[in-house]
């Protein structure tokens, strides 16, 4: 299995050395360390890593901005990094970014174990989309099929079954799947 890969944007090199030993010493595959926030951001779009763990406070931008934007992308889970004096300011938006709040100073064994509540919160959630996007293609495929049913119904006087039959045998004779086939007789029908 792939090691999960995590980019890392902190304003210090010791501290991002020592999160980069830490992490791979546990497993994780640690791609680019970053210093600023639009290097981050960059680097994000570029190797789309599982999870980036950023600093609230960067040089150019907040890591809160870079984690908006890699939410409204759906890019990789983000784990921020504040004080507690900036919680109260980031907790509403982190909530509707899914950016998870990590406050310092950080300590390794809870760090890892967010880690790895955010992966599977990750997994659990791509498995949520992938289903609502097979349903969304099922129900339109419905619909198609339905609409070539009711054309084939108006046009040559049979039945709502032997209109499904008829749409169901082109496509076993062609092999060529009935939402395609569906998609044909609509398209017909409007050149008519």
């Amino acid at each position: 299995m792939e090691k999960p890969r995590i980019t890392v944007a902190v304003p210090s090199e010791t501290a991002a050395e020592k999160l980069k030993y830490v992490l791979q010493r546990n497993g994780y595959a640690v791609g680019d360390l970053c210093a600023s926030g639009n290097e981050a951001l960059r680097k994000v779009r570029l190797s789309a890593p599982d999870i980036l763990l950023i600093n609230f406070d960067l040089p150019d931008v907040t890591g809160l901005e870079v984690g908006k934007i890699i939410g409204d992308e759906n890019l990789c889970s983000v784990i921020l990094f504040i004080t507690s004096a900036q919680k109260d300011f980031c907790v509403s938006t982190a909530q509707d970014y899914d950016i998870t709040l990590f406050q310092k100073p950080v300590n390794q064994i809870v760090l890892l174990s967010m880690i790895e509540t955010v992966l599977q919160n990750r997994r659990r959630m791509q498995l949520l989309l992938k289903e609502l996007g097979d349903l969304k293609q099922g129900l339109e495929e419905r619909k198609a099929i339905e609409r070539a049913k009711g054309i084939l119904m108006k046009r040559k006087s049979i039945s709502e079954d032997e209109a499904y039959r008829r749409i169901q045998k082109m496509s076993m004779d062609s092999r060529v799947a009935m939402r395609d086939i569906a998609m044909k007789i609509i398209e017909l029908s409007h050149h008519k």
